[in-house]
């Protein structure tokens, strides 16, 4: 069991979605046993078991479920004994047992992760450090700081593969602003060419630098990419010039994004 609660510290650390099982309640003949516990990350992998077979199997793929959804929930399995494991008491069943599972999302409801790590990049994370997001820095520089305030990470990487190698969950938020034009264009490149499937990209810039890196973009791009998750330029038309400012247009414009709220004026449209 101590594998597990190890696990679900690491899940958290990490920012790892990732979904504990739990055996709440039992009844009839099964290895399940009542608070029995299993971690389940987003590729199916598990730390700990709840009973083998089917019913683990079933447990498995239904976490990978919860995980995609961002959602917790109880679920009642019948076991039968040619080993299925069937949700709910489906008809002309004979079961061997019942099994109440609970599927408990680890980890972060929202994902947010910042290309360029300066002044605009460190108040974005200070904002978002106040709002339930998973917030990732994101700078080229080698000896960028280790710690930021408000971030849950710092990685060092190339902004033409950062994350290349992680699970980036579906409906994440980017915001780019980097140390120059140039940079913007290709993390806002590699975020567009992806297939993350983002919720919402940002990039800060003047509305001249946001038709250029836009046009550019359709050119290498074509109509595949997330153009309708795209917010350039950025944040919501609230006045401010400053870090600090256009850290809560962002964020709000964020927030706006989470929760289906229209009606706003937005900067890339000047509009609603």
């Amino acid at each position: 069991m101590d594998a597990v609660y190890e696990a679900v510290v690491q899940a958290r650390r990490r920012g790892e979605g990732a979904v504990l099982v739990t055996v709440v309640a039992v009844q009839g003949a099964t290895a399940a046993r009542v608070g029995a516990k299993m971690l389940v990350r987003r590729n199916g992998d598990r730390v700990g078991t709840i009973a083998g077979g089917a019913l683990e199997r079933a447990a498995r793929e239904r976490a990978r479920q919860f995980g995609a959804t961002q959602h917790s929930g109880l679920v009642h399995y019948t076991t039968t004994a040619d080993d299925r494991a069937l949700e709910g008491e489906p008809a002309g069943v004979t079961p061997v047992a019942h099994v109440s599972l609970f599927f408990d999302l680890v980890g972060h409801s929202h994902y947010a992760f910042l290309f360029g790590g300066g002044h605009v990049g460190q108040a974005m994370a200070r904002q978002l450090g106040l709002l339930p997001y998973y917030v990732t820095m994101i700078d080229r520089w080698t000896e960028y700081p280790d710690a930021v305030e408000g971030a849950d990470r710092v990685i060092i990487a190339e902004y033409d593969t950062a994350l290349d190698d992680e699970p980036v969950p579906p409906g994440s938020f980017f915001f780019v602003a980097t140390s120059t034009h140039e940079y913007d264009y290709v993390a806002l490149r590699h975020i567009m060419a992806a297939g993350w499937e983002p919720a919402y990209v940002g990039m800060v810039g003047s509305t001249r630098k946001a038709e250029g890196h836009t046009a550019r973009l359709r050119e290498e791009l074509g109509d595949g990419a997330p153009w309708e998750a795209l917010y350039c330029p950025v944040g919501l038309d609230v006045g401010g010039p400053t870090p600090e400012e256009i850290a809560v247009s962002v964020a709000a414009e964020m927030q706006a994004v989470r929760y289906g709220k229209a009606g706003h004026r937005h900067m890339r449209r000047g509009s609603a």
